[in-house]
């Protein structure tokens, strides 16, 4: 067992000495309490024991000394002794413990330093005095500003990304300012170079956290330099793939709809907008756009997409049967009612219909529909009960609101109350550019029908589709392609597949000799006939005008659309004397 203290008298038995016991005893152990008992009452303990090392923990005592005396010296000695055992023993630990912390510390990766409340540095791990480029002994006597004046150096301030701020939030702790690594290696620089990376090193965000005593009084700081470039990446591409699952998983928005011109482009925008709400949507457009089509996407798309569709062609139903047809009626209503109908507007609850060539309908049933969208209830032809509906109008027509209005056909009212939300659909030779797609569009659902299967068409074909005007709009091409999959022989569509004249919708003026030649009989032919056949190259240098004009002048992409690459098309370019940039690509009759 330990021993706690010990008694020495100076004077020994013959041949040992008491200060040479004490030297012994302090050999062994440092930690004894050494008591000397001296008949000494004149000399000092220094003056008996004369080397200073052996004064540590040594009283001594004169004799003679009562037994209450050494008993009160005895019991102090102990609880001395052991007091110093107990805070040797925590002071191990202690030890201990700041290693195993600052082991810890070391090994995670991010730089850290602790400052007390006078912000001078207490605290630097590993990571931290790597990336100052400084000892432990160099930073002990600085100050956390002349730490930063070092960052300063080494690190340069870069903005926050959104997937930055994200991570930085998740992260905790108040964020002082992003910093980048400035100094690279040949190697890194080289191979970042060769990635095409914008990141130039680790991307270090300084998070700051206040420490405090067991009181909650602050008694320093504790900085962390993370760093997030890798988690900013991962989150950026998490974020991407969240898109990408979205856009794969979610149905096709506009299904059957193809282009990507820039008019279309605003149509794909506004019907984006347009199926987030309820709104009433009028779409307006020349026959043959796709009026239909966008009406069938919005609902298949929008809030009421589980819910029933109705299309109502208002100038198809016969002008006695229309207000039954939509408004239903009772049975006795008329002669041949002899059941209760119910109209679209009951039919389509809790869905959307489709008022199709709107501008036809008649005064009369006009300010009936426009108590329906108002109150949104309805009486049955012959009824007295008001009937709740609940559906989204969707209104379609290809005539001129505006001038119907001016003349009295279209009631203004019911014109505002329709048009919460227009949607102008663009005639196809206001986007020429999306003729390539749609043929292609239009071959996938014909070519089965022919009798040789047909996967493409010519240039020249293409050319000539290119170049005609159609007034019927994607209608009239979707019949033309039909009827030319049907024609074709060789699994490619030709130009001597598709319709006779299509490429002289727009004829130039003739002048001179042409003019007169075109009023004469041709041989085998109708008068004039041949007057109305352009030239071959005519016609080439007219496809390749309305091809460059369709796309604002972009090389690739016309010659992507003419079906030929950017080599033939520069030559055609010079042998026809056409620029890029001129002004005046479209012919003058377009």
């Amino acid at each position: 067992r330990p021993i706690a203290a010990a008694y020495i008298d100076i004077r020994m038995p013959p041949g040992i000495d008491g200060v040479a016991t004490v030297r012994e005893i302090r050999a062994i152990d440092r930690a004894i309490e050494i008591v000397l008992m001296t008949a000494y009452t004149d000399t000092s303990l220094a003056e008996i024991v004369q080397d200073m090392e052996l004064l540590h923990k040594l009283l001594y005592v004169r004799k003679p000394f009562a037994r209450e005396e050494v008993q009160q010296i005895t019991l102090a000695l102990v609880e001395k002794w052991n007091l110093e055992r107990e805070l040797e023993r925590r002071r191990r630990e202690l030890i201990i413990t700041n290693r195993r912390l600052t082991a810890v510390l070391d090994s995670i990766g991010e730089a850290i330093v602790v400052c007390d409340e006078e912000q001078r540095l207490v605290f630097a791990n590993r990571c931290y005095q790597r990336l100052l480029n400084a000892t432990e002994d160099e930073m002990k006597p600085m100050t956390l500003q002349e730490a930063n004046a070092l960052w300063e150096r080494r690190l340069r301030r870069v903005p926050l990304s959104e997937a930055g701020r994200r991570v930085t939030v998740e992260a905790g702790g108040e964020l002082v300012e992003p910093l980048q690594q400035a100094e690279r290696t040949a190697a890194d620089a080289g191979g970042a170079q060769r990635t095409g990376s914008a990141a130039a090193g680790p991307l270090y965000y300084r998070l700051r956290r206040p420490v405090h005593d067991d009181e909650g009084t602050v008694i320093g700081d504790l900085y962390v330099y993370r760093d997030l470039s890798r988690e900013v990446e991962i989150e950026r591409m998490r974020a991407e793939v969240r898109d990408l699952r979205a856009a794969l998983e979610s149905p096709a928005p506009f299904a059957g709809m193809v282009g990507t011109s820039a008019a279309m482009q605003r149509v794909y925008r506004l019907m984006k907008r347009a199926m987030a709400g309820d709104a009433t949507v009028l779409i307006r457009g020349e026959s043959g756009t796709g009026k239909e089509l966008v009406a069938r996407a919005l609902h298949a798309n929008g809030r009421r997409g589980k819910g029933p569709f109705l299309a109502v062609n208002c100038a198809a139903v016969p002008e006695a049967l229309i207000e039954s047809e939509l408004f239903g009626h009772e049975r006795g209503a008329f002669t041949g009612a002899t059941r209760v109908r119910r109209g679209c507007f009951e039919r389509a609850h809790g869905g959307t219909i489709l008022l199709d060539e709107i501008a036809d309908m008649k005064p009369e049933l006009q300010a009936r529909l426009l108590r329906v969208l108002q109150e949104r209830e309805l009486q049955r032809v012959g009824g007295t009960a008001m009937i709740p509906v609940d559906v989204q109008v969707i209104a379609a027509t290809n005539r001129d609101l505006d001038a119907a209005m001016r003349s009295g056909a279209f009631r203004t009212d019911l014109y505002y109350r329709l048009a919460v939300f227009p949607i102008e659909l663009p005639p196809l030779r206001e986007r020429r550019e999306d003729v390539p797609q749609l043929v292609d569009h239009c071959l996938q659902q014909y070519a089965g029908r022919a009798g040789e299967a047909v996967k493409s068409i010519s240039p020249g074909a293409l050319r000539l589709l290119l170049a005609h005007g159609w007034p019927g709009n994607v209608r009239e091409l979707q019949g033309v392609i039909e009827r030319a999959a049907t024609m074709a022989g060789g699994g490619v569509i030709e130009a001597a597949d598709l319709p006779a004249g299509l490429a002289a919708v727009w004829p130039e003026p003739a002048t001179g000799t042409e003019a007169a030649a075109g009023t004469e009989p041709e041989a085998g032919g109708q008068p004039g006939a041949l007057a109305q056949v352009a030239p071959l190259a005519e016609v080439e240098r007219r496809a390749v005008e309305r091809a460059l004009a369709a796309v604002d002048g972009n090389v690739t992409r016309a010659a992507r659309a003419l079906g030929i690459n950017r080599t033939t098309l520069h030559r055609k370019l010079n042998k026809y004397g056409l620029t890029p940039q001129a002004a005046d690509y479209a012919d003058s009759g377009e």
